[in-house]
């Protein structure tokens, strides 16, 4: 039996260490994550190391000092994908600003808030509709700047569909059993 793999030499170049540190770099950078919001997103997707292993192991890549995984490679990857879908598929998202200075936009279903706050910060806040009971992902520090609330919003909205979904799937599993 063919090996799959075999089959595919050649046509996916093989990239250098140096080059998987330059991804790594130039993803973290695109993706407005510091070396701590990769450790939590890698929890959130069930990392069970202690968060001190998962960043240690982090910045040992980003300095050099051990290669970058392929696990992390594919996991950046994966990441940059999902990131430019959303930029291209919200990139005309219409902000609109509410009585109290609060800007608001809806993201399918869901509904985000940016909230100025002091020294030019901002609180980002996202729920699965628009009742206050509506299903809201846990969130938890403010924003430095209005873009990357914005940019941070669409993430957050994506990361919370899936929780949301996850939590839908698990109560239909407890439904049936």
């Amino acid at each position: 039996m063919e090996n799959n793999d075999e089959s595919l030499d050649g046509l996916i170049p093989r990239r250098s260490p140096e080059r998987r540190l330059q991804d790594l770099v130039e993803g973290l950078a695109e993706l407005r994550l510091t070396p701590w919001g990769l450790v939590q997103k890698l929890e959130k997707f069930g990392d069970d190391r202690p968060s001190r292993a998962i960043l240690r192991s982090i910045e040992r890549m980003i300095s050099g000092e051990t290669k970058v995984s392929a696990e992390m490679s594919v996991i950046m990857s994966m990441l940059l994908r999902q990131h430019r879908r959303l930029n291209e598929r919200y990139a005309d998202l219409r902000w609109e600003i509410t009585d109290n200075g609060t800007h608001h936009a809806q993201i399918d279903s869901w509904h985000v808030y940016l909230t100025p706050q002091t020294r030019g910060r901002w609180l980002l806040s996202c729920a699965a509709g628009p009742e206050r009971q509506d299903y809201s992902p846990p969130w938890g520090h403010w924003l430095d700047s209005f873009e990357l609330a914005k940019h941070k919003a669409l993430v957050e909205v994506e990361e919370g569909m899936n929780e949301f979904a996850e939590i839908k799937h698990e109560h239909r599993q407890r439904e049936t059993s």
